[in-house]
């Protein structure tokens, strides 16, 4: 139970790893010490609020916004998100420029009965056309996200 709400704090803290590993190391102590003076895990719990609760007095113990800290995280996220889809689109349409027909071998301008095959059996290009189409999703959704948190 304590292991499970110390983690959970740890999760919606939003601090700079540093004092987050304080944060955490000062909750141990306290679940300690309230144990050796006879009160529960669950007493103490009760006492600190939920994780989100206990997160949000932390950092604002601290004098640190996290809902500042949590709209950048966003941003970035998202900025990191389309910035991967685009790459990933780029080098698509940039192997598909030179690309010569199936069947063709070297510049020739149609199709022969010789085929050749590379190393690969599948077209890199559909893969990383694939991970861009992901990484725009998941930018997307980063984004709706951000803009729903932003309008609270």
């Amino acid at each position: 139970m304590k292991e499970q709400y110390i983690k959970q704090v740890e999760k919606e803290l939003c601090l700079p790893r540093k004092e987050k590993k304080e944060v955490v190391r000062d909750l141990n102590e306290v679940f300690a010490s309230a144990l050796e003076h006879g009160e529960t895990e669950q007493q103490v719990i009760e006492r600190l609020g939920t994780p989100k609760e206990f997160a949000d007095s932390t950092a604002e113990q601290l004098g640190i916004d996290s809902t500042a800290l949590q709209k950048r995280k966003g941003i970035v996220s998202s900025v990191v998100a389309l910035v991967t889809a685009i790459t990933a689109f780029v080098i698509c349409a940039t192997a598909k420029v030179g690309k010569v027909p199936d069947g063709a071998i070297g510049q020739a301008d149609a199709q022969t009965n010789i085929q050749v095959e590379g190393a690969l059996s599948f077209d890199l290009t559909q893969i990383v056309f694939l991970i861009g189409i992901v990484a725009a999703v998941i930018a997307v959704i980063q984004i709706v996200k951000t803009i729903r948190k932003n309008r609270r």
